[in-house]
């Protein structure tokens, strides 16, 4: 099957380092056709164009920028949405039967149905990204990825024909929550960054923005003390002093 055009896409306003590397990384394990940087920071991103957006300071923001600016901005004919927690690390994973589906995520233990998937690191086809840009979505408090794929699933398949795919596909393309015992093509989640940056564990302790690791300690620094002790008790010590320079 010939490839197809695909746009890798990242937002981001805080984690620039981070962001940067995830973008750096998967532009360098796959071709992308169209690069769209959505941030506050033109010159975190080693001269790649950005789209100015002012600071995120809320989720509706996010969610506004990825549901109806992408659509503005998209030319490419499927994109990849990615996150400093969530980009490609298996490019030998990628499969050509994701070119038949115009959204995927990892799945969604949580959920019997509908459960595909989460757009941290998600598969979307222009027309899914333009069909979700035509929508009503005024509660935009609620996360885009669950708007989607389940509040709006049903209608997108039989109003716009947009095709979901199904979870064994969903689980070979990324991981989330739960871990699989085989090799993705890409995964979300802070908790899995430890591992990913097992080989350089210090960038990644050094470069965490400090009261997000404070946010999802609980999940972070567990997965921090599998790797390395050192670097588990480092940013233990950075989260200690955010929340002390906060409080006073």
């Amino acid at each position: 099957m010939t490839k197809k055009p695909i746009a890798i896409v990242i937002v981001d306003t805080l984690q620039h380092v981070l962001a940067y590397n995830a973008l750096a990384h998967s532009l360098k394990e796959f071709d992308a056709a169209q690069t769209l940087i959505f941030s506050d920071n033109d010159s975190a991103w080693g001269g790649l164009p950005v789209i100015p957006i002012p600071p995120i300071q809320s989720l509706s923001e996010y969610n506004r920028i990825i549901t109806k600016n992408l659509a503005e901005h998209l030319k490419a004919e499927f994109c990849l949405v990615i996150q400093y927690d969530g980009f490609i690390v298996n490019p030998d994973q990628f499969s050509p039967h994701f070119y038949f589906y115009d959204y995927i995520g990892a799945p969604w233990p949580h959920f019997e149905t509908m459960n595909v998937g989460n757009g941290g690191f998600s598969w979307r086809s222009r027309k899914l990204v333009d069909a979700v840009a035509s929508l009503d979505y005024d509660a935009l408090s609620i996360a885009e990825d669950l708007f989607i794929c389940r509040q709006e699933r049903p209608n997108l398949e039989k109003s716009f024909g947009i095709k979901f795919a199904p979870t064994a596909i969903a689980s070979h393309f990324s991981c989330e929550s739960v871990s699989v015992p085989f090799p993705t093509f890409g995964f979300h989640g802070i908790f899995h960054l430890p591992d990913v940056y097992r080989h350089s564990i210090d960038f990644l302790v050094e470069n965490i923005n400090s009261s997000v690791a404070a946010k999802w300690q609980h999940l972070l620094i567990p997965a921090l003390e599998k790797i390395s002790v050192t670097a588990a008790s480092d940013l233990r010590f950075r989260i200690k002093n955010e929340i002390r320079s906060t409080n006073t």
